[in-house]
């Protein structure tokens, strides 16, 4: 029997150091400061109907928030930071929230989605309708209390004037250090794979919930001789079944040993049988 539960414990350690090896990254740096692209950084306001957004990175005077009922407002950064209400009142759901950075040359434009528990319709006519020459769509959003997840695979379309762009790259970035390239396909379609890259590393959360990281996608286009430059952050939470390997490993490895006893104890009998004779 000591053999058995040692044998298990030296599964569950094996099971242990697998789960930390899996998904390592090299360390995502200071916090705040784990990416060179632009962010927008979202906190809970006072109400559903607002929220506080700090902005990380260009140089921007204004963000817009576009409402999922076609509404539009203009809300001031003052230090980079800025409160922001819903854009149509009383009506809540997904919003578009953006800065843009333009020069003769040059337009850089950063993104993200911020959801007001406030009753309001469906996303669909949100992420239909064009905000900028060159954007970065998720399709589709994750739906309410959802979330993205490492190891989950989302889509995201890449648009310039409205019209999907194939074979366009897609740059990934993660506040846990990890990079990728994606690629879209005819549709402008890029389907991203989310690193498994929590074990072992900080995140924030709160009331209990799970941690999350910071996540950034970027993509750049030139035509007519400007460049353009788009990014989209949000943030991802752990894969529902991390830690799940650790358990299972050890009970796995429990069971194979107790259902060898059998064959144990009749190799014993059998041992003691033929010393006897």
């Amino acid at each position: 029997m000591r053999f058995i539960l040692s044998f298990a414990l030296l599964l569950g350690m094996s099971g242990a150091l697998w789960a930390q090896h899996d998904g390592h990254r090299q360390p995502g740096g200071e916090r705040g400061a784990w990416t060179t692209q632009p962010l927008l950084l979202l906190e809970r306001g006072e109400d559903r109907a607002s929220a506080s957004l700090r902005l990380r990175g260009p140089t921007a005077l204004l963000v817009t928030v576009f409402g999922p009922a076609g509404g539009e407002r203009l809300f001031e950064l003052i230090d980079d930071r800025a409160q922001i209400e819903v854009a149509d009142a009383g009506i809540g759901n997904y919003h578009w929230l953006q800065v843009r950075e333009e020069k003769p040359q040059h337009v850089g434009v950063a993104a993200t989605v911020w959801y007001s528990s406030l009753a309001g319709p469906s996303p669909r006519r949100l992420l239909e309708t064009r905000h900028s020459e060159l954007e970065i769509v998720p399709a589709p959003l994750p739906r309410e209390h959802a979330n993205y997840r490492e190891s989950e695979k989302w889509q995201f379309v890449v648009r310039y004037e409205g019209q999907p762009l194939a074979e366009q790259r897609l740059l990934l970035e993660t506040e846990h250090g990890s990079r990728g390239t994606f690629v879209t396909d005819a549709q402008g379609v890029a389907t991203v794979l989310f690193p498994r890259d929590f074990a072992g590393k900080p995140g924030r959360s709160g009331h209990g919930a799970r941690p999350k990281a910071g996540f950034v996608l970027r993509t750049e286009h030139v035509d007519a001789g400007r460049h353009f430059v788009t990014t989209f952050n949000a943030t991802y939470g752990e894969d529902v079944d991390r830690g799940s390997s650790l358990g299972w490993g050890a009970a796995f490895g429990v069971f194979g040993m107790l259902s060898a006893l059998p064959l144990l104890r009749q190799r014993k009998r059998r041992v003691s049988k033929e010393q006897s004779c």
